[in-house]
């Protein structure tokens, strides 16, 4: 169950992060096709795994936690995500994430299978100055607690 949970809590903590990546205050580079790169750091400040299902590792058991997102070590936001178990003969667990920035949220869903150190979700929205947010993060664990996201915006 350590295993799976830390491919939960891996996968959770990506997706936070990959949502807060979206203020381009937090510095990013611009490209000629309409198209932002974001960085950000995420660290896991809180989290919980709940057997909702059977006994053990089941359908339905949640991940539940929360994030702080940093550029140049300064807090730029924060996050919540709930990574629920669909599947487990493919080890797949479905995430929704929420950041909080100044001015507006953002959120990100996807499936993730397996203990990727590397994956991409895409961004479902947002709202304030970040409505209708869309693009792809791209997540790579450093840690249990620690994550680097590559944010990429579409104009």
């Amino acid at each position: 169950m350590g295993k799976r949970l830390g491919m939960m809590s891996a996968a959770i903590a990506l997706v936070a992060l990959a949502v807060g990546a979206v203020n381009p205050a937090l510095g990013s580079s611009g490209d000629d096709d309409g198209h932002r790169t974001i960085r950000v750091v995420s660290i896991t400040t809180e989290e919980e795994f709940l057997d909702l299902g059977a006994e053990g590792f089941s359908l339905g058991d949640e991940a539940v936690f929360s994030s702080k997102e940093l550029k140049d070590g300064q807090q730029v936001g924060h996050s919540g995500v709930v990574c629920t178990v669909v599947s487990l003969e493919r080890e797949e667990v479905q995430c929704v994430a929420t950041t909080w920035f100044h001015g507006g949220q953002i959120t990100a869903q996807g499936l993730i299978a397996g203990e990727p150190e590397r994956f991409v979700v895409p961004i479902t929205g947002g709202s304030g100055k970040y409505e209708g947010a869309e693009g792809e993060l791209h997540v790579l664990e450093v840690s249990d607690t620690r994550e680097i996201l590559t944010f990429h915006l579409e104009d």
